[in-house]
């Protein structure tokens, strides 16, 4: 992944892998053999690339208030501790291959921020020239 981001925009990467990842896990939840385990395992593939990113686009331009950003940031983890058991909760109330709605749901946020970020105004950073964002 880090050879592509030197190729790929991140936030562009994070927008594909993150809507792959959600491919993978309906294609888990309608199909629970073992062509489905293998997509689930495959979100590991998509997983790689997805906080890094979004911590390092998060904090881009938020200069003296980046710790603030970045505290947040670290703080926002707590959701990978919330999710399972709501993905529990779910295959308690219908089947371990329908509960992997919870991470793709999970996923197409993931997504939907990459996209967000294609279509935001970059910020520009200190000595950068804006000519320079205008073609990134």
């Amino acid at each position: 992944m880090t050879w592509l981001m030197g190729l790929v925009r991140a936030t562009l990467l994070l927008a594909i892998l993150g809507g792959l990842a959600v491919l993978l896990c309906i294609y888990a939840m309608f199909n629970p053999n073992l062509t489905g385990v293998i997509a689930v395992v495959s979100v590991s593939f998509c997983l790689s690339l997805m906080f890094p990113t979004i911590y390092g686009v998060a904090l881009r331009g938020l200069g003296p208030a980046a710790k603030f950003g970045a505290a947040g940031l670290v703080m926002a983890i707590v959701g990978g501790a919330i999710m399972p058991l709501v993905q529990g909760k779910l295959i308690d109330a219908t089947s371990a291959a329908f509960s992997y709605l919870v991470p793709a749901i999970c996923f197409a946020v993931v997504a939907a921020y990459g996209i967000y970020d294609l279509r935001a105004k970059q910020p520009v950073e200190e000595g950068e020239p804006e000519a320079v964002l205008a073609h990134a």
